[in-house]
């Protein structure tokens, strides 16, 4: 697949750009969640395709395992990363276990010197008006 030369070296501007990497990146059929993470240089750069590392069942959702996630970026040389998952519904909508999660895993980031730039949800390409995707850094922010 060309994808790798494709994202590698590029400058992340928006949550919109990750979650088109994270897209490309989920199977045609989601009929299970899988998590990634995106690891990224401490300037946003993208250092390697998105890494999955985690697939749920079609009867319930993936792992989402801090020390599998750490452990993948930190071996791509990540100082920055954002993690992702879909939603086989089609509805991005975050659960409280989504925020609880995201806070989770940006104190576990800062703890061992990487930075938590964003956890997004991925959705049915028309949900969250159009966008597509959850972007829990600006949820939070908000």
């Amino acid at each position: 697949m060309q994808m790798e030369n494709t994202v590698v070296g590029i400058s992340l501007q928006t949550p919109a750009e990750a979650a088109a990497m994270i897209r490309a990146a989920l199977p045609k059929e989601q009929k299970e969640e899988s998590v990634f993470v995106l690891p990224l240089d401490a300037h946003g750069k993208v250092l390697a395709k998105p890494i999955l590392v985690s697939v749920g069942h079609e009867d319930g959702t993936a792992a989402i395992d801090a020390g599998v996630i750490f452990r993948e970026a930190l071996k791509a040389g990540a100082e920055e990363i954002i993690v992702a998952h879909n939603h086989p519904s089609g509805d991005p909508t975050p659960s409280k276990a989504d925020y609880d999660t995201t806070g989770k895993l940006k104190a576990g980031a800062n703890l061992i010197g990487l930075e938590l730039i964003d956890h997004l949800i991925i959705g049915a390409p028309e949900s969250a008006s159009g966008l597509g995707f959850v972007s829990m850094a600006e949820l939070m922010a908000e």
